[in-house]
C-alpha cells in the first residue's frame, strides 16, 4: 500500500516526525487533563446543590455522543484523512474546555460534553491510525509504550496542581485544558504530515488521480457487495442502518467487535474509578481531595518507571496470557477499593492498577494494528473505542444507583465479576489467534464504506 508520507526518519531523529508531535501533544495535554479530572466530578457535584446522579447522567453524554458520532461518522478518518479530521476534533475540544469556564447550569453543561465527547470520539482513532500509518509492526509497541509513558510523566505532574488550583478557583483549571489543546492543534495544523493511505483519502496530486479511476471501480464493487445501490452512491447518501448493511459490517469486523466486548468489564471498572469512586471517598475520607490527588501521582509515577520495562518484559506472551494477567491485576485493585478503609492499602494498590493497565491496554492497541488493513485502521480504532463509550454512559449512573443502594463494597464486587469473566473470555477464546488466509481474502473483498 503506497503512503503519502512512507514510513521514514526525519534527519537523525529515530521516529517519524509525527511521533514527536505525537509526544509534545501527549505531555501537554496529559499535564493540563491531569489537573482537571480528578476534581471534574467533583465540581458538578459542587455546582448541582450536592446531586449524585445528575452529574453522573452529564457525564455519560460524552461517551453517549463518542457512540453516536461512531455510528454515523464510520470510518471518517479513513476517507477525509488523519490530519483534517485531528484539527477539527482538537478544536471542538478546546471549545468546549473553555465554555466550561462560563457554564452554571444543566443544559450549559450538556452541551458542551457532548461537543468535548464529538471532538473526542473523532481525534482517538485518528490519532492512533496515524501512529499505525507510520511505525513498523515491530515498532508499534515500543511506539504506543513511549507514548503511554510520556502521558504519564504528565499525568504525574499534574494532580497536586491540579489539587491547589481547584481549592483557589476550579475555572482556571478548565482554561489550563483549553490552552493546551489549542496549542497543541496550532502545531498539528503547522507541522504535521498526512498520513493516510493514499486510496483511503482524495486524490491531492496528479500522481493520485492517476489512481482515481481504479479506486473508484474498487469503492463501487465494495458498495454492491454491502447492498448499497448505485443510485444512493451517487448522490452521496449511504443507508446507515440498513440491515444487509448491518449485518455485512458484523461479519466483515467480527474479530474488533468481539474484542470490543470483551473488554468492556475493564472499561466498566475504569469508569466507576473515574465517578463512583470519588464519591464514595467523599463519603469515607475527611481528606478526599487530597487523597485523590495523591492515588492519581503514585499511579502516574509507577506507570513511568514501569512502562516499557513491562512492555518489553511481556511482549513475547501470548495476547491471551497478557490480557488476562491484565484482568487479574484489575481485580485486586477493585478488591481494595470496594472494602478496604486504609489510605496506605490504597497506594499499594496503585502497583497492580499500573501492572494491569500497562500491559493489557498496550497490548491491545498493538493488536488492533496489527490486525487492521491499513486503509482501515481509523474505522478499526473507532470500533474497538466504543467499549469505552458504552461503560463511560451507562456505568456513571449505574454505578451511583448501585452506590446509593448498596453501598461501595457491591459496586466493586460486581466490578470483580466482571472482570474476572473477562479474564477468562480472554484466554479461552479462540477468536484473538492470527488471522487465517481466508479471514484476509475476506477483508480485501468486503470493505465497508
Amino acid at each position: 500500500m503506497k503512503l503519502r508520507h512512507p514510513l521514514k526518519k526525519n534527519g537523525t531523529h529515530r521516529y517519524h516526525i509525527t511521533i514527536w508531535i505525537r509526544m509534545f501533544g501527549a505531555f501537554i495535554t496529559s499535564l493540563s487533563s491531569s489537573m482537571l479530572a480528578p476534581f471534574l466530578l467533583l465540581y458538578l457535584h459542587d455546582k448541582l446543590n450536592g446531586s449524585v446522579l445528575v452529574p453522573m447522567l452529564i457525564v455519560g453524554l460524552q461517551p453517549l455522543t463518542d457512540i453516536v458520532v461512531t455510528l454515523l461518522g464510520g470510518g471518517i478518518t479513513d476517507r477525509l484523512g488523519r490530519k483534517p479530521v485531528m484539527l477539527l476534533a482538537l478544536t471542538m475540544q478546546s471549545l468546549a474546555m473553555a465554555g466550561f469556564m462560563l457554564a452554571d447550569s444543566i443544559l450549559g453543561f450538556a452541551l458542551l460534553y457532548m461537543l468535548h465527547g464529538a471532538g473526542q470520539s473523532l481525534f482517538v482513532p485518528a490519532q492512533r491510525a496515524q501512529i499505525a500509518d507510520v511505525t513498523t509492526e515491530s515498532q508499534r509497541v515500543e511506539v504506543f509504550g513511549l507514548l503511554n509513558t510520556i502521558s504519564y510523566t504528565g499525568l504525574a505532574l499534574g494532580p497536586v496542581g491540579g489539587m491547589l488550583l481547584y481549592q483557589y478557583d476550579p475555572t482556571w483549571l478548565f482554561g489550563i485544558e483549553a490552552l493546551s489543546i489549542f496549542i497543541y492543534m496550532l502545531v498539528c495544523w503547522w507541522k504535521l504530515p498526512e498520513t493516510a493511505p493514499v486510496s483511503a483519502t482524495a486524490p491531492s496530486s496528479s500522481s493520485d488521480q492517476v489512481e482515481a479511476p481504479k479506486t473508484a471501480e474498487k469503492e463501487t464493487r465494495s458498495s454492491e457487495l454491502i447492498g448499497v445501490s448505485q443510485a444512493s452512491k451517487g448522490t452521496g447518501k449511504h443507508r446507515y442502518f440498513s440491515f444487509h448493511r448491518m449485518t455485512a459490517l458484523i461479519t466483515r469486523y467480527k474479530h474488533v467487535l468481539m474484542l470490543m466486548i470483551y473488554t468492556l468489564p475493564i472499561s466498566f471498572f475504569y469508569a466507576q474509578t473515574e465517578t463512583s469512586f470519588r464519591i464514595y471517598l467523599q463519603e469515607s475520607f475527611v481528606n478526599y481531595v487530597s487523597i485523590i490527588a495523591t492515588l492519581s501521582t503514585i499511579k502516574a509515577i509507577l506507570a513511568v518507571i514501569l512502562q516499557l520495562p513491562l512492555v518489553k518484559l511481556t511482549e513475547r506472551l501470548s495476547f491471551q496470557r497478557v490480557m488476562l494477567l491484565s484482568c487479574s491485576c484489575f481485580m485486586v485493585t477493585a478488591a481494595a477499593y470496594g472494602f478496604s478503609k486504609s489510605v496506605l492499602v490504597l497506594i499499594l494498590v496503585q502497583l497492580s492498577w499500573t501492572v494491569g493497565e500497562t500491559i493489557g491496554l498496550t497490548r491491545l492497541h498493538t493488536y488492533i494494528s496489527d490486525i487492521a488493513p491499513p486503509e482501515e485502521r481509523g474505522r478499526y480504532f473507532s470500533l474497538h473505542g466504543i467499549h469505552w463509550d458504552i461503560s463511560r454512559t451507562l456505568g456513571p449512573f449505574l454505578g451511583g444507583v448501585v452506590l446509593l443502594t448498596f453501598g461501595g463494597e457491591i459496586l466493586f464486587s460486581i466490578c470483580l465479576i466482571l472482570l474476572l469473566l473477562s479474564g477468562i473470555l480472554f484466554f479461552r477464546s479462540p477468536n484473538f489467534h492470527k488471522l487465517t488466509v481466508q479471514d484476509m481474502d475476506f477483508r480485501k473483498k468486503t470493505v465497508i464504506k
